[in-house]
């Protein structure tokens, strides 16, 4: 193998598919990047067994082949070379990268055994906007968990039924949905897909066009931009019923500044994180107090609101909270409460596309 190319372009391909590199891994082979030279470029590839992303680079090609690198090392490496055009060659089972008058030699491993993503079977796809695409994945992933013992909710459940898409996630704690309306309409279908690999399509959203193809088959999901391409493995098992958890009404409703309640949540966390991590809303005769108090000092502020129904004071972790309000853009939103111990509703005044739900803590 033998190959020429800008060494800022085989930078930004290895930072690409690196994100497909598992943290731990008992197939030493996985800790590479799977490097192929072919006509017209260079192909480079990463994979945990779940989730694959591979990316292809434009390069001058004197002798095709292929080889597995030390991942870590190889992205290391190459990020600290000078601005140049570097050379690939391989030499049995040695990889001189030349650069400029920068040389290094690196063991590669067996690429026989490094593993393919096959994408087969009976499929149907979905075109969606880019731009939807990632806000729709944005909106939602960070509400998936990080609990291993309900692997289920570690992804997201994509529903497609009738007009519409909807894309849910949640960890217990707290609850995100984006409903998308679509152009036609279609069979319903049913899929979870990884929280990891949602991510990085959201990423490869910046580099599509105006509209990008989801594939789905069985056991798969595809994303193909022509020169990146990710496929993941659909987890398997039930999802939540989670239209049996929506509140079907509310005892109070509030409409108040996102900003303003984001900001004074973010200055009362400092308090609240010093002690049991939690906040007090209260909501009385068109005022909003927020409240947090621990051994370092008590916090209070007062937030502009508009109220109908009944006084409230609930608790809630600001983690919660603040991964909610980012993830909206409204200037004004509504929060609808049944009590102090059920669910909050966190919804958008104009569209209906983001719905949110966060689980109040107990206050004794």
């Amino acid at each position: 193998m033998k190959l020429y190319l800008d060494v800022k372009e085989l930078n930004a391909g290895i930072q690409s598919v690196i994100k497909a590199m598992p943290v731990r891994t008992v197939m030493p082979v996985l800790d590479g990047i799977y490097v192929e030279a072919t006509a017209g470029g260079i192909r480079l590839r990463c994979s945990d067994l779940m989730m694959q992303k591979e990316c292809f680079l434009p390069a001058t090609v004197e002798e095709e082949g292929a080889c597995v690198i030390p991942g870590k090392l190889f992205s290391e490496y190459v990020r600290k070379l000078p601005d140049a055009i570097v050379q690939l060659s391989l030499d049995g089972a040695v990889l001189t990268i030349q650069c400029g008058k920068t040389q290094n030699q690196l063991q590669s491993i067996e690429c026989e055994e490094f593993p393919e993503m096959r994408f087969a079977g009976d499929a149907f796809s979905l075109n969606l906007p880019s731009v939807v695409c990632k806000e729709m994945i944005l909106s939602t992933v960070f509400a998936t968990s990080v609990d291993d013992s309900k692997p289920v909710l570690s992804g997201a459940f994509a529903e497609v039924s009738g007009d519409k898409m909807t894309l849910v996630a949640t960890d217990a704690y707290q609850f995100a949905m984006y409903t998308w309306r679509l152009p036609a309409q279609s069979e319903e279908r049913t899929a979870i897909l990884q929280g990891k690999a949602l991510t990085e399509i959201a990423r490869m959203m910046d580099e599509a066009k105006e509209e990008v193809e989801m594939v789905f088959s069985k056991t798969h999901v595809k994303v193909d931009l022509g020169h990146t391409c990710l496929v993941s493995r659909l987890l398997d098992g039930n999802y939540i019923d989670y239209k049996r958890i929506l509140p079907k009404e509310s005892s109070t409703r509030v409409l108040l500044s996102r900003l303003a309640l984001m900001e004074a949540i973010d200055r009362a966390q400092l308090v609240a994180r010093e002690g049991n991590n939690h906040i007090v809303l209260s909501f009385s005769d068109e005022v909003g107090t927020i409240s947090a108090q621990s051994y370092v000092g008590k916090f209070h502020d007062e937030l502009e609101i508009q109220m109908t129904g009944e006084n409230l004071e609930i608790a809630f972790n600001p983690k919660y909270c603040m991964n909610i309000l980012k993830s909206m853009e409204d200037e004004n939103i509504y929060m609808e409460f049944n009590g102090s111990i059920n669910p909050c509703v966190v919804r958008q005044v104009q569209e209906e596309k983001q719905y949110y739900l966060i689980v109040p803590m107990r206050i004794y």
